[in-house]
């Protein structure tokens, strides 16, 4: 993985930490890939890397991302339980990403906590309901791993 390439690297690690849930995961958008949408579900929307500006002891390829996760449900319940799951598998945890030296995750410092479940007017259930959605923001810095471990 080259240097320039570690946004989607990050969400791939966050989902491989999620991979113990029994919901679906999407990265980037849902798509009916794999049969019928099913909820509840995550959705990891990756963003890309920042790299923190260049000191006088320069730049030594460290990023960060924030990466959102939405969960959607049929009903509120279902969307907070999906995200408090996936919170909690997240809490603390140090991701493995080849090349990459992992920063434990945490929660979007300073930003308000997941906002009360919304209905999605333009989707629509398999039952004909409209789903709900909340979602949460996690940090994860890295830089290159050293060529000695």
């Amino acid at each position: 993985m080259a240097d320039t390439d570690v946004g989607w690297a990050h969400a791939e690690g966050l989902a491989a930490l999620l991979e113990g849930l029994p919901y679906r995961l999407f990265i980037g958008e849902v798509t009916d890939a794999g049969g019928p949408l099913e909820y509840p579900h995550l959705i990891l929307w990756p963003p890309p890397a920042t790299r923190p500006t260049v000191t006088l002891n320069g730049y030594a390829g460290e990023v960060t991302t924030t990466t959102q996760i939405t969960a959607v449900g049929r009903d509120p319940r279902e969307a907070i339980t999906a995200l408090d799951r996936a919170s909690a598998l997240l809490h603390r945890r140090r991701p493995t990403i080849e090349g990459r030296r992992c920063s434990v995750i945490t929660s979007e410092p300073g930003a308000a906590g997941p906002p009360q479940p919304q209905r999605d007017e333009q989707a629509r259930t398999p039952d004909g309901h409209p789903p709900y959605f909340t979602f949460a923001q996690f940090t994860l810095h890295s830089s290159p791993r050293s060529p000695d471990g």
